[in-house]
């Protein structure tokens, strides 16, 4: 099952689907605001509860519309839900990346659960994975 979420003012939306490897992939286009992120993190608290554990953020085709630091308190959100045995990848291109995403993936790991950015789909599975 497919499910969305859309920001009407930004046309930007999130679509989660889960693929055969127990990865939730959640597929970003267009302008994403905070708004819309903390939309589509209540979604993925969803699938936390029910058992979730590898989460794929595919931000490729999205611009955010936010700074990367003020993504802090939702990945924190959704980090401490899912709990230390959960992973959380964000597949972006090189381009995208900033110093901030290191923030974040550290905070992350300071608290006790795994975030990383990647650019490579393979290498972001594979972690996801835990190879």
């Amino acid at each position: 099952m497919t499910q969305a979420a859309h920001d009407p003012e930004t046309d930007g939306r999130a679509v989660f689907e889960h693929e055969e490897n127990g990865i939730l992939r959640v597929r970003y286009t267009g302008d994403i605001t905070l708004d819309l992120a903390e939309k589509s993190g209540d979604i993925i608290l969803d699938h936390l509860k029910a058992g979730t554990r590898r989460i794929l953020y595919d931000v490729a085709g999205s611009t955010p519309v936010f700074s990367p630091v003020a993504l802090l308190d939702e990945v924190r959100r959704i980090g401490r839900a899912g709990g230390r045995d959960a992973r959380f990848c964000y597949l972006a291109p090189e381009n995208m990346f900033t110093r901030h995403f290191m923030l974040i993936e550290a905070a992350a790991f300071n608290e006790g659960f795994h975030v990383k950015f990647l650019s490579d789909e393979a290498a972001a599975k594979a972690w996801l994975s835990g190879d």
